[in-house]
Formats: C-alpha cells, sequence, structure tokens
C-alpha cells in the first residue's frame, strides 16, 4: 500500500552525550550551539548509534511494472508529500491503461529531478568516452554557468526560450563564445535525451552565431622577413636583458657585471625560445601539443627527419607523424643530443604569450596591426599555413600538415594571403588579350 512516512537515520553519537533511560528506552543527550537535542541511542553491529528522521518524506508505492519503489518526495510537510505521491500514483494508473508508455513515464520522471544530479552522470558517461580531463572541468562549468545565469533548477526547466535570452543578455560576448556555451547544452540534452532523461533536445533549434562574419579576435600571420627578426629576437633578449644596466649615467646600455654561468644559462634560454617558436612556425604545432614532446619523439636523423605527436597529446586525438624541415632537424639535432629520450623536448612557460609580446616589442613587430588584426602564440599556427600557400603547396597537402578536417579551414581560417600574394598569383594567369588594347 502506498504511504508517505519519515525514514529512520542512524547517525554516530555525538561526542559528550549523556545516555539515560526513559520508558525502557535508552535516549541520548547532547548540546548543540547552547541548545538541548536528544534522540534514541541503540546498539548496532557498526557499534552505538542514535536514531533521527530523515528530513523530508520518503513515499513508498508500487510502479506499473510491479517493482517496490522507495522515493523521496522532497516535501517536509506530510500533506505535500501525500499530494506528490499521488501524483506518481496518477501516473502509474495511465501507463497501466496504456495512455502513457513506461518509457514516457521514466522520463517524466526524471525531468523532475534536479540538473546537478544529472550532471554526476554526464561526468561519468565522459570520462567513459576517454575526454580529457580539462575538457571535462570546462564542459560542466559552462553548464553550470548557463543553469545558474538561466534559472535552470530541473532538466524540466531547460528551455531554448531561456538559454536564447540568457545569451542576448550577454552583449559583449563573441560568436564563438556563443557556440561554445550553445555546443555543451546540446551535447549535455542529447546525451539526457539518449539516457531517458529527457525527450527531445530543447536547444536543438538555437541558431549558430557566424563565427566568420564576426570574428572579433582576427589573427594575422607573420612574414618572412618578420619570422626571422622574432627568431633573433627571441636568441638575443634574454642575454641584452641580462647585462642591461637599469640605472645611473650608462643606464640603458649594455655591460652588466654578469657571471659567466648566468650567461651560459641566458644563452641556452634564447636558443631555447628561438626553436621553441620555429619548431611551431615550421610543424604548425599548438602550444599545448608542443608542451607534450619529448626529446625521445623527435627524430632529426631518420631518412625523413620527423616528430612523432602522441594521439593523447593531439587535439583531435588521432596522433600525427610531422616531417621536419632539414635546417629545424639540424638546429634539434644539436638540441637533443645527449640528452634522456624521457626529458622534455622545450620547457613550455604558461604566460608564453606574454614573452612573446615582449620578443615582439624587441623585434620591433606590432602586435597590432592597421586591420586590428593580432599576433599571438597561435597566430604561428597560422604563420605555418600561411607560408605553405604562399610557397604554392597544395590545400590538400596544407590540410594534412595542419591536421584539418576540412581543407575550407585551412583555406579560409589560417591562410593569410596578402594581396601581393593573390597579384602574384593573377600575373601569373597567360595573356588572353593578345597585346590588344
Amino acid at each position: 500500500m502506498a504511504r508517505v512516512y519519515k525514514k529512520p537515520l542512524y547517525r554516530p553519537v555525538p561526542t559528550g552525550a549523556r545516555i539515560v533511560v526513559k520508558n525502557g528506552k535508552k535516549i541520548a543527550h547532547w548540546t548543540v550551539g547552547g541548545q538541548e537535542c536528544s534522540a534514541e541511542y541503540v546498539e548496532t553491529k557498526n557499534g552505538p548509534r542514535i536514531v533521527v528522521e530523515s528530513e523530508y518524506f520518503i513515499a513508498r508505492y508500487t510502479d506499473a511494472t510491479g517493482r517496490f519503489r522507495e522515493r523521496s518526495t522532497g516535501c517536509r510537510d506530510q500533506r505535500a508529500a501525500e499530494h506528490k505521491l499521488n501524483g506518481w500514483l496518477r501516473e502509474i494508473e495511465k501507463v497501466k491503461a496504456g495512455i502513457l508508455s513506461q518509457e514516457e513515464f521514466e522520463v517524466g520522471r526524471r525531468l523532475a529531478e534536479p540538473i546537478e544530479k544529472h550532471l554526476v552522470d554526464f561526468e561519468q558517461h565522459l570520462k567513459a568516452k576517454g575526454a580529457t580531463a580539462r575538457y571535462i572541468r570546462e564542459t560542466l562549468s559552462r553548464i553550470r554557468k548557463v543553469c545558474d545565469g538561466c534559472k535552470f533548477e530541473r532538466m524540466a526547466d531547460m528551455t531554448s526560450t531561456g538559454f536564447l535570452r540568457w545569451l542576448n543578455r550577454h552583449e559583449g560576448m563573441g560568436p564563438r563564445t556563443r557556440n561554445g556555451y550553445r555546443e555543451v547544452m546540446q551535447t549535455f540534452s542529447n546525451w539526457a535525451v539518449k539516457s531517458d532523461c529527457l525527450s527531445s533536445n530543447p536547444f536543438q533549434k538555437v541558431p549558430k552565431a557566424r563565427e566568420s562574419a564576426e570574428r572579433r579576435h582576427q589573427r594575422r600571420a607573420l612574414n618572412v622577413e618578420e619570422v626571422g627578426k622574432l627568431l633573433q629576437a627571441a636568441q638575443d633578449r634574454p642575454i641584452h636583458e641580462l647585462t642591461l644596466i637599469r640605472k645611473g649615467t650608462r643606464a640603458g646600455t649594455n655591460g652588466s657585471k654578469v657571471r659567466e654561468t648566468v650567461k651560459t644559462e641566458a644563452r641556452r634560454l634564447g636558443t631555447e625560445r628561438k626553436l621553441l617558436y620555429a619548431t611551431m612556425i615550421y610543424t604548425g604545432l599548438r602550444k599545448s601539443e608542443l608542451a607534450s614532446l619529448t626529446v625521445g619523439q623527435v627524430f632529426p636523423d631518420h631518412d625523413i627527419p620527423h616528430l612523432v605527436l602522441a594521439a593523447k597529446d593531439e587535439k583531435a586525438r588521432r596522433g600525427a607523424t610531422l616531417p621536419l624541415h632539414p635546417e629545424l632537424a639540424a638546429h634539434l639535432r644539436d638540441w637533443v643530443r645527449d640528452r634522456s629520450p624521457s626529458e622534455k623536448l622545450f620547457r613550455v612557460p604558461g604566460g608564453l604569450d606574454k614573452i612573446l609580446n615582449r620578443d615582439l616589442a624587441f623585434a620591433g613587430i606590432s602586435k597590432r596591426d592597421a586591420l586590428d588584426r593580432v599576433i599571438d602564440v597561435h597566430a604561428l599556427r597560422h604563420t605555418h599555413a600561411t607560408l605553405l600557400a604562399q610557397r604554392g603547396v597544395s590545400p590538400t597537402v596544407a590540410k594534412s600538415s595542419m591536421r584539418h578536417s576540412d581543407v575550407r579551414l585551412t583555406l579560409n581560417v589560417y591562410s593569410h594571403l596578402e594581396l601581393g600574394d593573390i597579384a602574384e598569383g593573377v600575373n601569373r594567369l597567360p595573356d588572353l588579350l593578345g597585346g590588344e588594347s
């Protein structure tokens, strides 16, 4: 028979509790914050315990399949708990009568559950798929941010209207960020549909923002001359700043007395920064991918010099074998000589963008151009694609070198051909007018 009740809960005996016998029962008395508390005292196989009632009423009933169920009503008031139980019983009668399927009933039940409860299961799903800890952390953080902003507390609260309203309140949010929030909410909802927590994805028809038309953070590639200046600056700046005189009449000149061992370390740092930038430009590696490389993953003496990127460290999780330019291979050969295969190839600092900014300034290269396009660490990857295009490398080969799934991404986003490059290509066309005016 269906009923609601408060379930007895067994808790450890509070420290300092006094045990007295009243009407044949043992009662524990203790003080919390100046207030006297008491509860029944019992001996269990796990030791002495006090017995307290659950805060919320529990419902006991038999579902449409004949299975016994116990569920928390989430109600402290008995009449409210009984009302909720009656609602569940009505749904069970609909299932028995064939008006509602068992699957629809289960979805309806889960719709009333807190979103946070389902996020725990969703996290386990992502881990089982092999998602990285960083991806899981960022995905769950974005979902919680949307739910907090939209006041989504239960699965039934999630609506596209509320989500769009929240997006439109953030006028300064860029299209790529908007699409990121859209993607995680769709991913979570698709999982919820497959897990019978939702009947359909409420965010399926949320429009995707046009990133190409509204891209706010436009990067630009470096030209060959700028690359040369940057690499030279990366090598020279550590020793320059180390020997720079900062006070007195000779301030701003070099000549500060420094121990030779310190100078040697500064020169080594300069060489490392130069090779770090060069490797990113020659291979198109991302910062995180470069940071993952060890000495043992670089093969500069192979018939075709190359490096091997592990699948777990690549963005697409496919892994890659990337060829090395002969000049880069020669420099890396010296760099890795007599080093352990397990040692990191480069010490890639977390603040590499700030270091790059200082190297750009030292080289006399503006971070932003007249069109407000910027140079950052990821722009070195753009430089790789652009240099390939400038040298007439086919789009298919460039796509493979960039490890893109779509050649349009390589051509439209990463290849920054200037007017002079395009004019050179146009000038190669044959004379179709026969010299006539």
